[in-house]
């Protein structure tokens, strides 16, 4: 009877959980959300590397020690591979771009070199940036040929 108390004191004393609930992401939504944006945004697929050091350099970090209160880091890097171009992908080139990580709560989204995949990267005066949010949606891994069609076929139609 004691164990049960106890065990239920506990539960109730660690107070409430809270967890993250992400949507699947598929190219269809993105390309939506981009498209309804007031900001413009390029799709390319290929690589992405990172370049240099993280600001902070630490990367995301507890504000005041506070684990639920991350801040997220940018990340320079280099994407190789081809920018859509409204009939496909173009010819690879080298484009310097920004990671913005954002985090929401205690949750973050990270810089990772990738080897092949589909990215929304979002166009600034200062040049491209892929914003990597703790729920995904802008970096699709080894897109398969039906993901590259829909980005097509979601320009040819005008929504998706």
């Amino acid at each position: 009877m004691i164990r049960c108390a106890a065990f239920a004191l506990s539960v109730f004393a660690a107070g409430p959980a809270v967890a993250l609930s992400c949507a699947v992401p598929s190219v269809a939504d993105s390309y939506g959300g981009a498209a309804a944006s007031a900001t413009d945004y390029v799709i390319g697929v290929g690589a992405l590397a990172l370049t240099g050091q993280t600001n902070p350099p630490e990367g995301a970090v507890a504000q005041g020690g506070d684990i639920n209160q991350m801040v997220g880091y940018t990340q320079p890097a280099q994407f190789t591979g081809g920018l859509f171009t409204g009939n496909g992908f173009g010819p690879s080139q080298h484009v310097n771009i920004e990671v913005n990580v954002t985090c929401i709560v205690a949750w973050c989204g990270q810089a990772a070199e990738v080897d092949n995949a589909l990215f929304f990267f979002r166009a600034t005066n200062a040049g491209y940036v892929l914003d990597e949010g703790a729920c995904p949606g802008n970096v699709f891994y080894d897109p398969t040929p039906a993901q590259l069609q829909q980005v097509q076929q979601c320009y040819d139609s005008g929504t998706c």
